[in-house]
């Protein structure tokens, strides 16, 4: 790692998902070790457990930010920072499904960033949960509509210039930290 800062998010992330893993589990963070898988996806591994049920990881960093999801299914988190603006229509048009790309041009432009981030985060953490990360053929297929709480497989939290997507399952219960109270949230189901 060529980077400072990115060696500082590579120990906290790692740390971060060891601390997680041991709240998720009752257990201590010296139990669990972080490894990678064949794919390069990070994968919890409990030391000394002979069987063991799995537990889901997932990483993100942007920006000074380090987020991590621990689950008992699979699951995907992506953090984004805003920066600069760019041409958000044309790299919606890049990524993603044309109902998505629809709704964006329906927004002032005001809001486009905010909108535009949510999309992103919520395709890099279905990417994530599903282990494939993000391709853009299968991105331009799946098609993300906010919904109620219930039918929900997805949330995302919009704050301080960054947006936080979590994708899971149907009914998932979470338990956020670090989020701001004031952030702005929504509930997604993952169409495609």
């Amino acid at each position: 790692m060529g980077s400072q800062q990115r060696r500082r998010q590579f120990i906290a992330g790692h740390w971060l998902a060891r601390e997680t893993a041991a709240a998720f589990t009752d257990t201590r963070p010296e139990d669990w070790l972080l490894e990678q898988t064949s794919h390069g996806a990070p994968e919890l591994l409990q030391r000394g457990a002979r069987m063991q049920q799995p537990i889901h990881v997932s990483l993100s960093h942007s920006g000074e930010a380090v987020a991590v999801a621990v689950a008992a299914f699979p699951v995907g988190i992506d953090l984004e920072s805003a920066g600069r603006d760019r041409d958000w229509l044309a790299l919606a048009d890049h990524v993603f499904a044309p109902p998505e790309c629809e709704r964006l041009r329906q927004l002032p432009a005001a809001d486009l960033a905010e909108l535009f981030y949510r999309y992103w985060t919520l395709k890099e953490a279905r990417g994530k949960r599903d282990g494939d990360g993000l391709r853009i053929a299968e991105a331009r297929r799946q098609c993300a509509r906010a919904c109620d709480e219930p039918e929900a497989i997805a949330i995302t939290w919009q704050f301080d210039r960054q947006c936080l997507a979590l994708v899971g399952e149907r009914g998932m219960r979470t338990s956020a930290r670090g989020i701001p109270a004031a952030a702005r949230q929504c509930f997604w189901q993952i169409d495609g």
